[in-house]
């Protein structure tokens, strides 16, 4: 009887993971017909309780047959900026958030949106970027997005290029780990200075993109400056086989400064930063998909490799 009782009780605690899982591997089923496209959504988060918080809703777009991918993709954000029919659902973006513009390229949806975007940060800002990457890839033209706010990245994520796969749609309040890590700003003197920080991993983040974002947020010491300059952002950061590649658009490089000195503070900054990492042993700094052979007057091959001792 005992074993009977007990054979009940792990199948039942078996099923209730299965059940837990299932509810956190994948958006809600769509509401609406089958006509439509797919917009995502958030479900408010009081009746979220523990499952997924983004739900997709079929919503028709009133374009005419011969409507291009480009009105097509404008079309998906427009409505999701003009937030649920029902409501039952909420709109993961600011009041007043408007499309400045959207090219569609490559396959990939640049959007640029309003700078009331900046509005958000950390889970909120994560959610916004899950429904618009949702809503776009589903259509067939569209297989990445980039996300800016007047043409500047927002936010701490480095990472700019959303891929449907980049989505995990669980629950972000968790932190998964926290890792200390060394940064490098500039002292009173000009040199650089190592300040330790310790930083919070979440669903979809990886150690290096947000080592890179803590840099560009500089430093917390108030005794130290940012050898980066306001405004610098980045693409993507990303580690395959010990390689980090950072991947900068052409408005960071025209930020670079004039002297060879501060070029050099710059570089050294984010290269010593990543260096801190002990799954990285090289570097690659890319530009419109092209490996740079030179940070304004310097040779990257310099910071390529990381330094002996």
């Amino acid at each position: 009887m005992k074993r009977r009782i007990a054979w009940l009780l792990a199948a039942c605690l078996a099923l209730a993971a299965c059940l837990a899982l299932a509810a956190c591997a994948a958006p809600a089923e769509p509401e609406g017909g089958e006509e439509g496209a797919l917009i995502y959504y958030l479900v408010p988060e009081e009746e979220a309780r523990g499952s997924d918080r983004i739900r997709a809703v079929r919503t028709p777009l009133g374009l005419s047959e011969d409507a291009d991918s480009q009105e097509a993709a404008q079309a998906v954000v427009e409505r999701l900026l003009a937030g649920p029919l029902s409501g039952e659902l909420e709109s993961p973006l600011p009041e007043g958030v408007e499309l400045l513009h959207l090219e569609l390229r490559d396959q990939i949806a640049y959007v640029d949106l309003s700078e009331e975007l900046r509005e958000l940060s950390g889970v909120s800002l994560a959610m916004a970027d899950y429904c618009l990457t949702l809503s776009l890839t589903a259509l067939e033209s569209v297989r990445a997005v980039r996300i800016t706010a007047q043409g500047r990245s927002v936010g701490q994520q480095p990472r700019q290029l959303f891929y449907e796969r980049d989505v995990l749609l669980s629950d972000m309040d968790d932190v998964l780990q926290s890792v200390e890590v060394s940064l490098y700003f500039l002292d009173a003197g000009g040199a650089l200075a190592e300040e330790r920080r310790t930083l919070s991993l979440y669903e979809g983040q990886t150690l290096a993109e947000t080592l890179v974002a803590a840099l560009l947020d500089g430093p917390e010491n108030r005794e130290l400056q940012r050898a980066i300059p306001e405004g610098f952002s980045v693409n993507y950061v990303r580690v395959e086989n010990g390689v980090c590649y950072v991947s900068l658009p052409a408005s960071s490089l025209e930020l670079l400064p004039a002297e060879e000195h501060a070029q050099w503070m710059l570089l050294w900054s984010l290269a010593d930063s990543l260096y801190s990492l002990e799954a990285i042993e090289e570097i690659r700094l890319l530009a419109d998909g092209e490996e740079l052979k030179e940070f304004g007057q310097i040779p990257v091959e310099r910071i390529a490799v990381r330094p002996m001792g």
